[in-house]
């Protein structure tokens, strides 16, 4: 027991007085570990943990979606009345439950306050099995008349009281009473919200009473569909898409519209609340943990050369310890203990920076994984942690005394310590670093096909400029009022016309540049429309968007045929057609004859357009973020428009910046059944739409920047081992004559052959396992033989280097001197 106290007590002299050895070990260790706990946090949280605020026993997702092409896929449920017809139509079995989240603001004690809106069907927050703090159920008679508010809102601006009568908020331009206050719901997807706000609102409409109106058909992205139920009362997805025919046979009355959602393809699919919840991130959270567990790898094979190089550098001392009777089995547990306090102290590294990562992770991933808060290091963190130690020193401790064998330490004990001996052999490292190397080449594989396309993704070219424009809107919250402004004869001295008209004059006291079009070009809300095709009665879909003067040139939109519109043409059939559609209407070699052609986009007399002008395609959505493919069709007068919020655009000078608080007061007045203002910059709705995909790029070039970094460490350690063990080899070859290049030349061609293996076999494992990736991940780019090509040249010129940068320090010392110190 006092060989190992002591051997103990001198590993903690050697973290001080070996930091050659110590710091490398613990910081790189301890920082890779970090990022291991912090990679199993997040995986705990989300696939094992229960879901902190809902009960998701017998809690499922129902989806019904439309597939309009390849990317664009539109879930059917995105209306009330649809959610009715199907628990109708499956009876009482089930609890059907609607919910759609969006942003709002909300006024309490003349305090404007964004928040997190919940428009639902009575009864959701009770399937979701969220908690009821204070007053009444959801699914009280009159729930319509009032609102719910979350613990956050509660706590933050009503001061936690439990008097709730005579609490109320102002919202769409009501004072509407507070009947309860919920638990905070974070267990959602909130890709579709423009900000996750803790405070929240909800809303509830009863689900039998949109039966008694017509179905809006309307399909829009965000609402989402629940079911409670036992397993074998849930509908197949057959049953949906059964059930999707005679809702629309029955219930859409629209022939055109019947048409046109009969003729796409429906995908039913019915899932658990969670793997719903959780979507793509539970297949990310799976590839952040072979990465991590691969760089961990890498990391302890570099130490693993670094431990070997250090014990055989005291053969002698284990020599001794052998001949007075000790085994090789306790030279080992001696070794393991002496390394104690360096792993421990790594162990403690790896935890603290874990926690710190875990602080970080809500602005490194923003909105694109949930349950941020939840994540944290427990105890099982903690033990996990040191299961990882325990196993890494036994393996350093076994393999670093695995040449260890008496003759050989007897001839290192009569030796003069000069030259390489037989105990320092480097079959073990040499092939460690081979499979360094082809694990570097699997990892930096990947990382640079999914970096370029992210890349790729988001920095698109988009068809326009991104000037310092901002979209500033105001909701049409009377649905009555709104489907009156629809109804007129022509758009010039309409109500419709007149509003816009007002807005834009008030916005051009700004000192901007105005334009009367309902959204920037960069949208985050994608509107479409659908006529049948005259010449083969087929459903061409069309993306109607808004003109206005000079809009062309203040977006660098080109314009490749004919001509701009003009003010004249306002109230005139002539239209702006992208080049995309002309080319689907004239052919790849004709599609410029179109301008001055007349096409019909719907069944009336008054639907035939004359195309005046041809445009370059534009893309409203980067990121990949919907495959939004149908052409722009730009009208003189907003025929095709959405009356669902009076909104235009105003681009700034350079460097002056737009808030909602500058355009308040200048709105207010324009009508009292507008809703509240909203002001989006451009740049602002770029940083949302590709946060995501600017976040996968930095996290996987980073992980693949400490790959590289980890391969390079491996194979400089390994060079300069090999060199410091044969400085006096080397040392005698100048003395006699040798040149210093040529010494170099041998140093390169004995570890050229570790990198052609270790490289080739990499090139070959990257290729064949990214295959295996595309099989398992349908949305993975295709393999990039170029990017491919281009990351293994970099990392076997960095390879070289690597080699030839410590051995050349070894030869260009003066021989003599190193012939007198060793």
């Amino acid at each position: 027991m006092k060989l190992y106290i002591n051997a103990f007590k001198q590993g903690i002299a050697k973290v001080f007085i070996l930091s050659r050895l110590s710091l490398p070990l613990i910081s790189t260790l301890g920082l890779t570990l970090a990022a291991v706990l912090t990679v199993v946090a997040v995986a705990n949280t989300l696939l094992l943990k229960p879901l902190p605020d809902i009960d998701e026993n017998n809690l499922h997702y129902v989806e019904l979606n439309l597939e309009f092409n390849e990317g664009l896929v539109v879930p059917f449920f995105s209306d009330l009345r649809r959610v009715a017809s199907a628990k109708q139509y499956w009876g009482k079995q089930l609890d059907w439950g609607y919910l759609s989240p969006n942003n709002t603001n909300v006024s309490i004690a003349n305090t404007d306050i964004n928040v997190t809106s919940f428009n639902a069907s009575t009864g959701t927050p009770e399937i979701l099995g969220l908690e009821l703090l204070f007053g009444q159920s959801s699914t009280i008679e009159n729930a319509e008349e009032g609102i719910w508010i979350s613990k956050s809102l509660w706590q933050s601006f009503f001061g936690s009281a439990t008097d709730i009568s005579r609490m109320t908020l102002r919202i769409e331009g009501s004072d509407v009473p507070v009947f309860g206050v919920f638990d905070n719901y974070t267990s959602l997807n909130t890709v579709s919200l423009s900000d996750d706000m803790p405070e929240q609102v909800w809303r509830f409409e009863k689900l039998d009473d949109s039966l008694a109106s017509p179905d809006t058909i309307t399909l829009n992205m965000g609402p989402i569909t629940v079911v409670r139920g036992p397993m074998s009362a849930l509908p197949q997805p057959s049953d949906l898409e059964s059930w999707f025919i005679d809702y629309a046979n029955n219930d859409i009355t629209a022939e055109r519209a019947r048409d046109f959602l009969l003729s796409k393809k429906v995908v039913g699919q019915v899932s658990s609340y969670r793997d719903a919840f959780i979507g793509d991130s539970e297949q990310l959270v799976f590839v952040l943990i072979i990465a991590m567990v691969c760089l961990l790898i890498m990391a302890c094979l570099n130490l693993l050369n670094l431990f070997i190089a250090h014990y055989q550098s005291r053969s002698k001392e284990f020599a001794i310890q052998i001949c007075m009777g000790a085994s090789v089995g306790k030279l080992r547990r001696l070794i393991f203990v002496e390394n104690l306090p360096m792993f421990l102290m790594a162990t403690l590294l790896g935890l603290i920076s874990a926690g710190w990562l875990i602080k970080i992770l809500p602005i490194l991933a923003g909105d694109n994984l949930p349950l941020l808060d939840q994540i944290s290091v427990d105890m099982s963190s903690v033990l996990l942690a040191l299961i990882f130690i325990v196993l890494i020193n036994v393996t350093f401790a076994t393999i670093a005394l695995l040449y260890v064998d008496k003759l050989a330490l007897t001839d290192s004990l009569n030796s003069s310590g000069k030259g390489t001996p037989a105990q320092q052999k480097q079959i073990i490292s040499k092939v460690l670093m081979v499979f360094q190397l082809s694990l570097a080449c699997v990892l930096l594989t990947a990382a640079s096909v999914s970096v370029k396309d992210s890349y790729n993704s988001a920095y698109q070219s988009l068809g326009y400029s991104m000037p310092n424009a901002y979209e500033v809107g105001l909701q049409v919250s009377d649905d009555t009022w709104r489907g009156s402004l629809e109804e007129f004869e022509t758009y010039q001295g309409s109500e419709w016309q007149q509003l816009r008209q007002e807005l834009t004059e008030r916005l051009s006291t700004l000192g901007g540049e105005v334009f009367d079009i309902n959204a920037l070009p960069l949208t985050a809300n994608v509107s479409m429309s659908a006529y049948p095709d005259p010449d083969t009665g087929d459903s061409v879909m069309i993306r109607p968007l808004m003109w206005a003067p000079e809009m062309l040139s203040a977006f660098d939109i080109q314009l490749l045929a004919g001509r701009d519109l003009t003010k004249d043409d306002i109230d005139m059939p002539n239209v702006l057609i992208s080049q995309s559609f002309a080319i689907g209407r004239a052919g790849e070699s004709e599609w410029m004859s179109m301008v001055g052609k007349e096409i019909k986009m719907g069944e009336d007399a008054e639907d035939i357009y004359k195309v005046v002008g041809i445009v370059i395609d534009i893309d409203p959505m980067p990121s990949g973020t919907l495959n939004v493919d149908a052409p722009e069709v730009y009208f003189s007068s907003p025929t095709r428009m959405n009356f669902d919020a009076l909104s235009a655009v105003v681009i700034m000078p350079e460097g002056e910046v737009l808030t909602r608080d500058d355009v308040v007061n200048l709105l207010v007045g324009i009508d009292e059944r507008l809703g509240e203002v909203s002001v989006v910059s451009m740049d602002e709705r770029w940083d949302s739409i590709t946060q995501a995909t600017r976040l996968n790029m930095i996290v996987i070039a980073g992980l693949a920047g400490l790959t590289l970094v980890l391969a390079i460490i491996g194979v400089s350690g390994l060079s300069q081992m090999t060199a410091s063990q044969r400085s006096y080899e080397l040392a005698v070859r100048m003395a006699t004559g040798a040149k210093q290049i040529r010494l170099l030349q041998l140093l390169m061609k004995e570890s050229l052959w570790i990198l052609i293996v270790g490289l080739s076999v990499g090139a070959i494992a990257g290729v064949v396992v990214y295959q295996y990736i595309l099989g398992l991940f349908e949305s993975a780019p295709s393999l990039d033989w170029t990017a491919t090509a281009i990351i293994n040249f970099a990392l076997a010129l960095a390879m070289l280097v690597s080699v030839a940068i410590p051995g050349w320090k070894v030869i260009r010392k003066d021989p003599m001197r190193t012939l007198r110190e060793l």
